[in-house]
């Protein structure tokens, strides 16, 4: 495949972002999305964490960035990240973003292309003598690709797009999936009468642990292991691994403790609330207070009643330098206590919604890793293209 040497700066105009001063008082509202590395799940910003109001959008309006475009995070172990936007955006100063294409570039192409270059990035910006890896405005601008023809480029989208386009699909059910399931919770239980009762009177309370970094026979095997940075790295609802594994010795060597599938992983510390259930048995770190129901038709309950608890669970934590809930401190959370029948009652309506989303999610990780076992070779010209446009009529 045949492609040159151009810099980014020469393809594209780039900005870098700018948050609100502090001083502005209502800065956030629902006039313009505000990206910030947080934000960067998916290929599109279709959703961002937060949005300016016409306040924030008159402090920073020369920082705004019609679409298309493509965002990339561009400070700390953060770098690297890239999104695409359709519609106009502002982000926050951790983010350069490219507009205003030149005509020999396909912005979803330099999507593509930029998602391979993570390590690269970070290579680069760690090189740059500071402290904190960072890539400067300037840098970026310099930053050297190969570009083929935008003949190519389309082509190599024609065949990555239906990939993320069914991931997205998934997605989407899945958020619905959840809103309803949630609106059903409401329902049943959020006006509950009924004798307060506590979370162990549904399921056990247990605290994770690390097992020494030093000792290489801990790490490596197949247990997982989850901390609170992997859960900040997934929507899913269903956790089946973390970064690292750890072996058996690792496991009777620690505080860790195997949980079973069905476990809700909850996040004790820094921060606290990020929630999932275990797909499969896992370990965690000592940033979880997990839940282990002592029912099977618990799980789907506790789900929906610790998302709705965890503004309180955090509002009783203790801490100084960050914010952590004790395991006395989560037994002490009070509720409106349902009876079994209640609770098997929700169980039997939103399993199978449960089920599909499982299904959803284990597509999308089959999804993307096909993705990325055909991007690199995509842009190696390792895979013929002549004949893709037929191939994809034909799909």
């Amino acid at each position: 495949m045949e492609s040159r040497t151009v810099k980014l700066g020469d393809i594209a105009d780039i900005t870098t972002g700018k948050t609100p001063s502090k001083r502005i008082e209502n800065a956030y509202g629902n006039v313009i999305k505000f990206l910030t590395p947080r934000d960067f799940n998916g290929r599109f910003s279709v959703t961002t964490e937060r949005m300016l109001s016409d306040q924030g959008y008159q402090a920073v309006h020369n920082k705004v960035v019609s679409g298309p475009s493509v965002s990339v995070t561009c400070i700390g172990s953060d770098m690297g990240k890239v999104i695409y936007n359709r519609e106009s955006v502002v982000t926050n100063q951790q983010v350069n973003t490219l507009s205003n294409f030149k005509s020999n570039t396909d912005p979803l192409f330099l999507y593509y292309l930029l998602s391979t270059k993570k390590k690269e990035l970070l290579n680069y910006g760690a090189g740059n003598g500071s402290t904190m890896p960072i890539i400067t405005k300037s840098m970026f601008s310099q930053l050297e690709i190969k570009l083929p023809s935008v003949k190519v480029q389309r082509k190599l989208v024609a065949c990555l797009n239906p990939l993320d386009d069914k991931i997205e699909l998934n997605r989407q059910i899945n958020k619905n999936l959840l809103r309803l399931m949630s609106v059903q919770w409401n329902k049943l239980f959020g006006s509950l009468n009924a004798e307060n009762g506590h979370f162990t009177d549904l399921a056990t309370i247990t605290a994770g642990g690390t097992p020494s970094k030093k000792n290489d026979d801990y790490f490596g095997g197949d247990i997982s292991w989850i901390t609170p940075k992997d859960m900040s790295l997934t929507n899913d609802v269903f956790i089946e691994r973390g970064a690292l594994n750890i072996t058996d010795a690792g496991l009777k060597g620690s505080s860790a403790k195997l949980l079973p599938k069905g476990t809700l992983l909850f996040s004790s510390r820094a921060p606290i609330g990020y929630l999932g259930i275990a797909a499969n048995p896992v370990t965690t770190n000592q940033g979880f207070k997990s839940l282990v129901p002592k029912r099977d038709e618990n799980t789907e309950y506790l789900y929906f009643l610790l998302i709705n608890l965890t503004s309180y669970i955090e509002g009783i934590a203790g801490g100084s330098t960050f914010k952590e809930i004790s395991g006395a401190g989560m037994k002490s959370v009070e509720f409106p206590l349902p009876t079994n029948n209640q609770i098997d009652a929700f169980h039997n309506q939103v399993a199978p919604m449960f089920d599909l989303v499982k299904n959803n999610e284990r597509q999308n990780k089959n999804l993307t890793k096909l993705r990325n076992l055909l991007l690199p070779k995509l842009l190696a010209g390792d895979i013929d293209l002549s004949n893709i446009e037929m191939v994809m009529n034909n799909a």
